[in-house]
């Protein structure tokens, strides 16, 4: 029989708003303590710094010493023999230890406004040491991009976080994006495994984004058909089919057929649709993709571009402050549009689903006199007005219109009222 130990005793006199509060400090206190070791950390590699490679502490791979400083250029070495003893302290291994120590300095030295935003309690440490993770291997301009992009940032989502890296690197080391794509590309492959012993086919592979994307719309459009003419399958395994009959119908296909009028029969070229963003640098080798939702290189634009039949459509800019309030209650799609170009993550707190997959409400309800318009909608994976989660309608005066991108009041139903996370618009 197992027994379950419980610290109910500890708090057998209090409610559960007792309880949320007392959980609520405890989080404060963990996280002030954590930003007060970063900072013994940052002043204890201060005064350990060496000159000479040969005695500075590097990364460790399993066994192998890589020969690479714990932190990037820029940053001070740090004395390998006298590391030791600071893991020790820190209670951590010793590779895991050097690695933590790494992502300080490297915050500190290399993110100054990311450290900053850790000492001010603003950013969780733990998303700062990724953030380093990622800028260690950078040059010093990608890394500042990273730094004046990501520094008060709490709502990116790690992948929102690596693309921005991705983008630094095509921003302000070209030659090295270059390079990085053309192996990435040289690594494209499609292996279809042979028969398993229950009749299935493994497929696995690794594809241009472009080509990856014509490759879902076509399955996903396939899937669908099939459902509407009557098979009941899962979509999963109408998914599966899909991929079958489009390998089945290419088969059928006379490449070299011509028209009636003895022309060569063309297969129609790709459309690309690109979102421009007009900026006073006209040398900006980054473009952003929006149905990959991921920045990509000029150079990957201009290949796709030689595709034969290629167009490009361009969209004009839309003013995101812009008030344009409608006066039904129903949200039309260009109001939605907007908030999703504004908001790139759902508005509950440290919640970071993207806007595209969210709800839209009124922050101020439609039946209290509040508009249909963008400075009054906000995503969200919950209802704003259900009795879980709500903007604060004590202090709703006191909040400025949802446009200014600044903390929302939200009130919990045990009297609690928590700050949502800051709204920053990562440039494109």
């Amino acid at each position: 029989m197992t027994t379950l130990l419980s610290a109910a005793p500890l708090f057998d006199q209090h409610d559960q708003h007792d309880l949320l509060t007392t959980i609520r400090s405890g989080v404060r206190t963990r996280e002030c303590l954590v930003v007060a070791e970063w900072a013994a950390v940052v002043r204890w590699a201060e005064a350990h710094v060496v000159t000479s490679p040969e005695h500075a502490a590097t990364v460790r791979d399993g066994v192998i010493d890589t020969g690479v400083p714990i932190a990037g250029d820029g940053a001070p070495l740090i004395s390998d023999h006298h590391l030791s003893e600071l893991v020790a302290a820190l209670g951590r291994s010793p590779n895991a230890g050097r690695a933590f120590v790494g992502r300080v300095v490297e915050c500190a030295w290399r993110l100054p406004k990311v450290y900053a935003a850790v000492a001010a309690g603003r950013l969780a440490p733990w998303r700062a040491e990724r953030i380093s993770d990622l800028t260690r291997p950078l040059n010093a301009e990608a890394t500042a991009f990273v730094d004046g992009a990501l520094h008060d940032v709490t709502s990116c989502t790690w992948a929102q976080v690596e693309r921005l890296v991705e983008e630094a690197v095509a921003r302000h080391d070209p030659v090295a994006a270059e390079a990085r794509r053309q192996r990435a590309a040289d690594r494209r492959r499609l292996d279809v495994d042979p028969p398993d012993a229950a009749g299935t086919v493994r497929v696995h592979g690794l594809l241009d984004p472009g080509d990856g994307h014509d490759l879902e719309e076509a399955v996903r459009r396939r899937a669908a058909l099939l459902g509407r003419l009557g098979n009941d399958a899962p979509l999963d395994v109408r998914r599966s089919i899909a991929v079958g009959e489009i390998a089945r119908q290419d088969l059928t296909l006379d490449l070299e057929a011509r028209d009636d009028d003895g022309r060569t029969v063309r297969v129609p070229g790709r459309e690309v649709v690109l979102n421009v963003h007009l900026t006073g640098d006209p040398d900006n080798p980054v473009a952003r993709w929006e149905e990959g939702a991921c920045p990509i290189s000029a150079d990957q634009v201009h290949e796709w571009l030689r595709l034969t039949g290629a167009s490009v459509v361009v969209r004009p800019v839309v003013d995101l402050a812009e008030h344009v309030p409608v006066d039904s209650y129903e949200i039309p799609e260009r109001l939605r549009t907007r908030v999703e170009l504004r908001d790139h993550s759902c508005r509950f707190p440290h919640c970071t689903t993207r806007t595209d997959r969210c709800d839209l409400d009124h922050a101020t309800p439609h039946r209290d006199g509040g508009p249909t318009c963008p400075c009054n909608l906000a995503s969200s994976k919950y209802t704003l007005a259900s009795c879980l989660v709500y903007r604060a309608p004590s202090s709703r005066a006191d909040y400025p219109p949802l446009s200014d991108k600044r903390n929302d009041g939200w009130a919990l139903p045990r009297r609690h009222v928590v700050r949502g996370h800051r709204l920053h618009t990562l440039q494109p």
